[in-house]
């Protein structure tokens, strides 16, 4: 829904995307918009809980991660603009559950992390017109422990730049783009809903280089952002809060 914000009371409001097909199973929403650097908004849907039919179809929004631009209209560029009974907002697409979306402040990147299933949380780096590969690929197996897929990599299917087994359940996911934090800077924040805490991810290029946990135990972390100020906020669960990062000079 699109709108805008009048004393506190949101107006104008406007619907510019329904996600498809409808489903009263209540798991794997997808969360998380960005816009990108040229106004663009990403977001994900997850794959509503029918994971051998959705996240591979590329005629149903569920399992995908979208591009479309602030009206609900489809970029021209889309890549499956063209190709018959396509949703056209899709860009990616072997998704099982999206949670962060975040933009590289420098590379204009979007990355992603979902949740997996037993195992095998991801984080990614979106592709346009790639398949991320649930469920035909994973590192996770049922939460019965029984197994669904006997393979992590086949080709034409993209591999996380990383991975987490166990499944942290991560949620909320931001760039530090602010120089407020000059050690952190461009690395990835992510929360931990299951162990709950803050990871931090540094970059090399694609490359993941160091991985650390901040404010072990604060509760299930639901979200994370840099305010325009440049500080950090997390919200977290259990009890419900949000906290200010200081930075120590």
């Amino acid at each position: 829904m699109r709108a805008r914000i009048s004393e506190d009371r949101l107006v104008d409001k406007e619907v510019i995307f329904d996600g498809k097909p409808d489903t009263n199973r209540g798991q794997h929403w997808g969360y998380k918009l960005q816009f990108d650097k040229e106004g663009y908004l990403w977001f994900g849907i997850g794959d509503r809980g029918v994971r051998d039919v959705n996240p591979q179809s590329l005629e149903n929004h569920c399992g995908k991660i979208h591009r479309i631009n602030d009206d609900g209209s489809i970029p021209e560029d889309n890549p499956f603009v063209n190709t018959p009974g396509a949703m056209p907002s899709i860009y990616s697409y072997g998704h099982r559950n999206p949670q962060g979306t975040t933009m590289h402040p420098e590379t204009g990147e979007i990355w992603e992390s979902e949740h997996g299933p037993k195992g095998g949380d991801e984080l990614n780096l979106i592709k346009k017109g790639l398949n991320y590969g649930w469920p035909v690929i994973s590192y996770g197996i049922n939460y019965n422990g029984t197994t669904f897929t006997d393979i992590t990599a086949k080709e034409g299917m993209e591999q996380p730049v990383i991975y987490w087994v166990p499944s942290i359940a991560p949620c909320g996911m931001t760039f530090v783009d602010s120089d407020r934090y000059p050690a952190w800077k461009n690395n990835i924040l992510i929360g931990s809903l299951r162990f709950k805490y803050l990871e931090r991810v540094e970059l090399d290029g694609h490359k993941v280089v160091e991985q650390e946990r901040l404010l072990e135990g604060i509760g299930r972390v639901r979200n994370v952002e840099v305010s325009p100020d440049g500080f950090i906020y997390v919200a977290a669960e259990n009890p419900g809060f949000i906290v200010k990062l200081l930075p120590v000079n």
